[in-house]
């Protein structure tokens, strides 16, 4: 049942992160701010559920893996991250570049904490 739950809810957070990607191209079609916004949203909720369901045991298994590993999973795509950076760096596109590492690593990282803070309220 695990392996189910899990497998559905990425499909979702995956059609999410699709949805996210085509609204954000279309106000910004030549950066790649969908990415951005779903891996900071992804961090931040990873940092606010783990508390919830890890450490104050709020949400019990299969369901804690179906959004940690399956929706959160789907929903933050570091594979993606992968590519755009790589395609960024071969096009010597330095501004764009920076913006783009400083906002899926220091903004998510600093989101993660965030959520983690407001989960311990």
């Amino acid at each position: 049942m695990a392996y189910v739950l899990v497998f559905v809810a990425g499909g979702i957070g995956s059609l999410l992160r699709f949805t996210i990607s085509r609204i954000s191209a279309y106000f910004m079609p030549f950066f790649p701010l969908g990415t951005i916004i779903s891996n900071t949203l992804g961090m931040f909720l990873i940092g606010l559920f783990s508390v919830l369901f890890i450490d104050k045991n709020l949400v019990v298994s299969p369901y804690r893996e179906m959004i940690l590993v399956g929706f959160l999973g789907g929903l933050t795509t570091f594979s993606s991250f992968g590519y755009e950076t790589f395609y960024l760096l071969n096009q010597a596109r330095w501004l764009e570049l920076s913006l783009y590492l400083s906002g899926n690593v220091i903004i998510g990282f600093s989101l993660l904490i965030l959520g983690r803070i407001l989960g311990n309220l």
